[in-house]
């Protein structure tokens, strides 16, 4: 079973990122109820899927990911640490859209209902106007969005967090 792939590593690189989303739901636990937000415990997350060469592919194994209600989740998996924040298509503006991209430039776009069919990838649309995705939304039958960012680090997921709650509260995303 071990051939090419280091049982080890996989094993300390699941540990970490488990420890990480453990430590810092803790963290933000004492930080957000006073701003309004609900923060659950870390859950096995069942059935995501995970942008891999080029492609959406489903992940057969749980991931550890929490909730910031009303409307975020964060969490990590092999690929990144990430927070995916709902918006509701009425409250999508291009200036959200903008200032999104701009502060998360890895991020994803996608609907609530066809979550396959992206609005906007990182990894394939590189820089795109805002108004061109606000289009794309706009002509959607998707009702919520959700937008996705991606980190390289814990730390700048802890960042990501604090700047999403900024940047929604300013544009009124929140149902709070």
């Amino acid at each position: 079973m071990e051939g090419k792939l280091k049982v080890r590593e996989v094993h300390d690189f699941l540990n970490r990122i488990w420890e990480d989303i453990f430590t810092l739901n803790e963290e933000i636990k004492e930080e957000l109820p006073q701003l309004g937000f609900k923060v659950e415990d870390v859950e096995e997350v069942f059935g995501a899927y995970i942008f891999l060469d080029g492609e959406w592919g489903q992940m057969s194994y749980p991931h550890p990911a929490f909730e910031i209600k009303p409307q975020i989740e964060v969490g990590a998996t092999p690929e990144s640490y990430y927070l995916v924040v709902a918006v509701p298509k009425e409250k999508v503006s291009e200036n959200f859209v903008g200032l999104f991209l701009e502060i998360f430039p890895r991020s994803f776009i996608y609907g609530s209902e066809n979550f396959l069919n992206d609005f906007y990838n990182w990894r394939r649309d590189g820089r795109v106007s805002p108004t061109e995705v606000l289009k794309k939304l706009k002509e959607s039958d998707e009702k919520v969005f959700q937008f996705e960012a991606n980190f390289g680090s814990v730390k700048a997921l802890k960042q990501g967090v604090k700047r999403l709650i900024d940047l929604g509260k300013r544009f009124e995303i929140f149902d709070i």
